[in-house]
């Protein structure tokens, strides 16, 4: 029988990543407890251990292999649902200081329960992105917005733009087969944005995958 986490640490090496047995151990300890918790209350529809790993955990963290985020930068994750990609982004980047936003309150509740688990520190919001950018407190207050597979772009880019800093950028994690369309290009414009790189890539499954980032100007 391997030992807790060791597949975990396999399959990170499979996609460039090397893991700590340390972060290994916390990835696995969020694996049971989110398996744990949707025998109760449904939050992802990836209930299998090799599917959590390859299309959440592996998925959420790859994006931080294509770019330089500065220590210490502020983060928020728009509609993190079970804590997809900013979880396992904190977990590998303790340095990154994470706001978590939903607007599923069974969502935040199993949010404040899980960092705690794992040790993690991060604050945890059951709102809307479009009413805490009108909110004096987080109006251009990050340096990253992160998006996984949450709405569309140009929706995502409105949401962003108030809560961004002047030099931050907002990470559109897409599918393969979204494209830059001309209502998207000119959403970029419209919200003060511009774009600064497109990369397609695969996780181990061989499914594709597209990151979007965009620049606050």
């Amino acid at each position: 029988m391997e030992k807790s986490g060791s597949d975990i640490i396999r399959k990170f090496l499979e996609a460039g990543i090397e893991l700590s047995v340390e972060n290994a151990g916390l990835m696995d300890e969020m694996i049971v407890f989110l398996q744990a918790y949707c025998q109760k209350v449904n939050l992802t529809a990836i209930r299998d251990r090799e599917g959590i790993i390859e299309k959440h955990l592996i998925d959420s963290v790859l994006p931080l292999t294509f770019m330089d985020l500065p220590g210490d930068s502020l983060c928020l994750d728009i509609g993190t649902g079970a804590g997809f990609p900013a979880v396992p982004m904190m977990i590998l980047r303790r340095d990154l200081e994470f706001t978590l936003l939903d607007a599923q309150r069974k969502r935040t509740d199993y949010l404040t329960q899980l960092v705690d688990r794992l040790g993690l520190k991060a604050e945890i919001i059951h709102g809307r992105a479009e009413e805490l950018g009108r909110q004096p407190r987080y109006k251009h207050r990050y340096d990253m917005v992160t998006a996984r597979a949450v709405a569309d772009p140009v929706t995502l880019l409105g949401y962003a733009g108030p809560l961004l800093k002047k030099g931050g950028v907002f990470i559109a994690m897409r599918g393969s087969r979204d494209e830059m369309n001309d209502e998207v290009k000119r959403g970029v414009f419209k919200h003060g944005f511009k774009l600064l790189k497109e990369i397609r890539y695969n996780i181990p499954s061989g499914d594709g995958r597209r990151l979007i980032v965009f620049l606050k100007q």
